[in-house]
């Protein structure tokens, strides 16, 4: 059986431009199999109506049949619009409607990031407020917001006009260290790459650290004390005082202070709430110190904290020339270790590089932590949760790891943070009626994805900076699960999975789009 299209010659038929309610208009055979109707494109046609007519032909029964525009009609049935405006043509042959629907939606190109950013920066110009803004493009505030952040740095808005891979979000960390060249290169090259929302959490820590070093040399500074930079191992005319003794007496702080050598460099340690004693960062005995700065391990510690703090090492810079002699010292500190003078020139400089290893990588955990407890806030508040969590819930179970049955007796304190409750107070019984109650107004579909995330947060609570140096089954489990759902894993995080650690690239200029 065979169907003939007839036809009206295009040139001899009177196009004619119509408004019509989209309610009655046929829509008709086309190339795209699933409108993809985004709630945001029906909440656009809601707001400010179907713009760009519709084009449709008449068919036998005198009914107008849609040609092109097919999502435009649909979303404004669902918007309830009273009309649209509809291009009435000649009907087409099969093979030609098949031709121009497949072009239309082919050469479409969509705005790049640069030109909405000038877009909205003119929208402002003339005076409509962000959040009407947002509301005439339907898009969120924040991305309005951060588009305008854009707008106002001349970096960022030329870094979107010249790498069109760069999103609104990207542009607007970039915008955030505009005043840091070495930073800017780091961002573009990891936005290019991978690992972009990684590098400006560690971007964003250094800063933090930096300043807070630098404010803690100011109050030295500001006491009188000369701040000088951390010696080396070898150093022979800068010691700590723990080092020197005047006589058979004790060099200290106190007694050193009208020292003309009198100084301190900064040394960093770790605080951690409601905890009475906090470990040494580093063994009196061994020059290089453990440097396991404290580490968490998979205790359950309190929501604030840990966090940094920069603490004076006093040091005379000159101990001989002031009359201090050194203390005499053991060569083992009982670790079985060697000390620095043991070593091999080998030995040491594997020593500096292992050391080396341990910081950044501590460092480079942390700034994970944060952009993965970040990531899963937002992953929590899905409706549904991902068709694996069914199957990813019954092997926690099964497995019956540390994580899990820690957290059922511990409150698992993460959870509610995660899942956004706001009791912070360890009255158990009252986190525990938040979640209660959390759970019963949710749907079964939100109740599922509550389970997933309280598990979820077990296993998070569990990890530490002793995760990407000891490889747990359950950690790398966990991690390979968010890694699943979208979550990029940083190069420690990785290491937590068993891979390998690869050397840091040195950041270079990224290549052109074209490129």
């Amino acid at each position: 059986m065979t169907t003939e299209t007839h036809t009206v010659d295009a040139e001899q038929f009177e196009e004619k431009l119509l408004r019509v309610d989209p309610a009655t208009l046929v829509v008709g055979a086309n190339v795209r199999l699933d409108p993809r109707l985004r709630k945001s494109y029906v909440e656009n046609i809601a707001e400010r109506g179907v713009k760009e007519p519709v084009i449709a032909y008449q068919d036998a029964d005198q009914r107008l049949v849609v040609l092109r525009g097919q999502r435009r009609t649909l979303a404004a049935v669902q918007a309830q619009r009273p009309w649209v405006r509809v291009m009435v043509v000649a009907q087409p042959d099969e093979a030609d409607r098949l031709t121009d629907q497949v072009n239309e939606n082919d050469h479409r190109e969509p705005l790049t990031v640069a030109e909405r950013v000038a877009a909205y920066e003119q929208l402002a110009l003339c005076g409509v407020p962000a959040g009407e803004i947002a509301k005439r493009m339907s898009a969120s505030r924040p991305v309005v917001d951060k588009a305008l952040k854009v707008a106002r740095s001349e970096l960022a808005r030329g870094a979107t006009q010249r790498w069109e891979f760069l999103t609104v979000d990207q542009a607007a960390v970039i915008a955030e260290f505009e005043d840091d060249g070495e930073a800017v290169k780091r961002l573009v090259v990891a936005a290019q790459r991978g690992g972009f929302d990684h590098q400006a959490q560690q971007l964003r820590d250094a800063r933090a650290d930096a300043a807070a070093k630098a404010e803690a040399a100011a109050a030295l500074a500001a006491a009188g004390i000369m701040v000088v930079d951390r010696p080396a191992w070898d150093n022979e005319t800068v010691k700590r005082l723990s080092e020197l003794k005047q006589g058979e007496e004790q060099i200290t702080e106190d007694n050193h202070s009208s020292c003309p050598g009198h100084a301190a460099f900064l040394d960093d340690d770790w605080v951690y709430p409601n905890e009475d004693e906090s470990e040494e960062d580093e063994d009196e005995d061994d020059p290089w110190g453990d440097d396991t700065e404290a580490d968490e391990g998979t205790e359950e510690s309190e929501p604030a904290g840990p966090y940094r703090v920069w603490l004076p090492e006093y040091v005379c810079t000159d101990y001989a020339a002031h009359g201090h002699t050194l203390r005499s010292r053991g060569h083992d500190s009982g670790s079985g270790r060697k000390t620095a003078a043991e070593m091999t020139d080998t030995e040491r400089e594997q020593a500096r590089a292992e050391r080396r290893d341990v910081i950044q990588s501590n460092k480079a955990w942390d700034s994970a932590e944060t952009v993965r407890r970040d990531w899963l806030r937002t992953f929590l508040t899905r409706k549904n949760a991902p068709k694996t969590a069914a199957g990813f819930l019954a092997g926690s179970l099964a497995r019956a790891d540390h994580a899990i049955t820690s957290a059922l007796t511990g409150g698992n304190r993460l959870g509610h943070d995660l899942l956004g409750l706001p009791d912070q107070t360890p009255t158990y019984g009252r986190r525990a009626s938040a979640m209660v109650e959390l759970v019963g107004k949710a749907s079964d579909d939100r109740a599922q994805m509550i389970a997933l995330g309280l598990v979820l947060a077990a296993y998070e609570d569990a990890t530490s900076r002793n995760s990407w140096r000891t490889v747990s089954d359950s950690t790398a489990r966990y991690l390979r699960y968010l890694e699943a759902n979208g979550y990029e894993l940083s190069a420690v995080e990785l290491r937590a999975c068993g891979e390998a650690p690869l050397p840091s690239p040195d950041p270079a200029t990224p290549a052109s789009p074209q490129a």
